[in-house]
C-alpha cells in the first residue's frame, strides 16, 4: 500500500497539469482561516467488552487555498486542487478499565498526527488524498487515506450533505499499538495470546453534514462505519463477530 501511494497523488494531480498545460493559470490563495470544533462523540468499538463509549473533542481547523461558504464548491479556480495541511489526534484505541477482557492491557492512547491534505475536484465528484505521522510518540507510525465525496444538492437550503466512502492504509506500527497484544500482556485465562499486527488497509463508508448558522458559527454532524482488515479482526483482543464499528459526531464550529 505504501508503494500506491505515490501513484494515488499523480493521479489526482493530473488534471491540474492538464489544465497547466492547456493555457496560462493565475495562482488564487485566499487568506488563512483558522478555527476549531467542539464535537460529542458515540462510538461502537470492535474491542472485547466495550459495548460503547461517549466523549467531547476539541478539534482545530485550519484552510488553506480556495474556500466558499456559500454552499457552492469550494473547489474552485484554474489549478483545480487544494493543499491543506492536516494535523490532529488520531484515537483508535481504549481504556483497559472499560472492560474486564482487557484486563493486564495497557491503556491505547491517542497520538497527535501532522501531514498534509489534497483535495481534487472531478466532473464527477471530489477526491481527498491524505497522510500524516504520530509526532508525540505513541506509535510513531503513518496513517492515511483516500476518499471520495460529493456534494448533495438540495434546492433552497443552507443544509449541505457530503456521503464518504473509502479506504485507509495503517503502516504496522499504527495496527500494532492499536490491536497488537505485548508479551508482558498474555492473559491464559482470558484466552489472550501475543499477537503482531502488520499493515493493514481498512474501507470506510458515512457521511458528514454541515450547517452554516452565520458567517463564522455552523453546526456539524457525521456517520463512518469502518470495516476492518482481516489481520485486526483476528486479534484476541477483538470481538469475535465483530468486522465494523460505528462513530457519530454532533459539533459547533467557529472560523475566525
Amino acid at each position: 500500500m505504501k508503494k500506491l501511494l505515490p501513484y494515488c497523488c499523480a493521479i489526482c494531480l493530473l488534471p491540474s497539469f492538464v489544465s497547466v498545460a492547456d493555457e496560462p493559470v493565475e495562482t488564487r490563495i485566499n487568506k488563512v482561516r483558522v478555527g476549531g470544533s467542539l464535537s460529542f462523540n458515540y462510538s461502537k468499538p470492535i474491542f472485547k467488552g466495550i459495548e460503547s463509549t461517549t466523549g467531547y473533542s476539541l478539534v482545530p481547523r485550519v484552510s488553506l487555498g480556495p474556500v466558499n461558504k456559500s454552499g457552492d464548491s469550494a473547489f474552485k479556480g484554474p489549478l483545480k486542487f487544494v493543499l491543506r495541511p492536516r494535523f490532529g489526534f488520531f484515537d483508535q484505541g481504549y481504556d483497559a478499565s472499560d472492560s474486564v477482557m482487557l484486563k493486564g492491557m495497557d491503556d491505547r492512547d491517542a497520538s497527535f498526527n501532522v501531514g498534509l491534505k489534497l483535495h481534487t475536484r472531478t466532473p464527477v465528484g471530489s477526491f481527498v488524498l491524505s497522510g500524516a505521522y504520530d509526532v508525540i510518540g505513541k506509535h510513531d507510525g503513518f496513517e492515511g487515506s483516500l476518499m471520495y465525496t460529493n456534494l448533495i444538492p438540495l434546492s433552497g437550503s443552507k443544509l449541505r450533505i457530503y456521503p464518504e466512502v473509502g479506504l485507509s492504509y495503517w503502516s504496522g506500527k499504527v495496527s500494532d499499538y492499536y490491536f497488537g497484544v505485548d508479551s508482558d500482556e498474555i492473559d491464559v485465562g482470558l484466552g489472550r495470546t501475543a499477537y503482531d499486527v502488520g499493515d493493514t488497509t481498512n474501507f470506510f463508508l458515512g457521511y458528514r453534514m454541515e450547517y452554516p448558522l452565520s458567517r463564522k458559527w455552523g453546526l456539524t454532524h457525521s456517520l463512518r462505519s469502518t470495516w476492518y482488515d482481516d489481520d485486526i479482526l483476528d486479534s484476541p483482543i477483538v470481538e469475535e463477530d465483530a468486522d465494523s464499528d460505528i462513530e457519530v459526531k454532533f459539533g459547533l464550529t467557529y472560523d475566525f
